[in-house]
């Protein structure tokens, strides 16, 4: 069965950063969780939906930093 991601909520404890040539969700998501595999989180915090792992250079990128509720619910959605 196909895997069901949660919405990304907005919170105050976001950081925003400017994505740079260097910048790939997973390495935004090794830096800011320790977890390359978390880099799904990024991406759809930021409507990254193409497959691809590169956000626009330029582009504001929001990166979450409270995600244990998006966590919680991605198990649960997919129990």
């Amino acid at each position: 069965s196909r895997i069901k991601y949660p919405v990304i909520p907005i919170k105050d404890s976001d950081i925003l950063i400017i994505a740079r040539f260097s910048h790939s969700y997973i390495l935004l998501a090794q830096e800011h969780y320790g977890d390359v595999g978390l880099w799904w989180i990024i991406a759809r915090a930021n409507n990254q939906n193409n497959g691809s792992v590169f956000p626009e250079i330029g582009k504001k990128i929001r990166i979450p930093t409270d995600i244990g509720d998006v966590l919680t619910e991605f198990e649960f959605k997919n129990s």
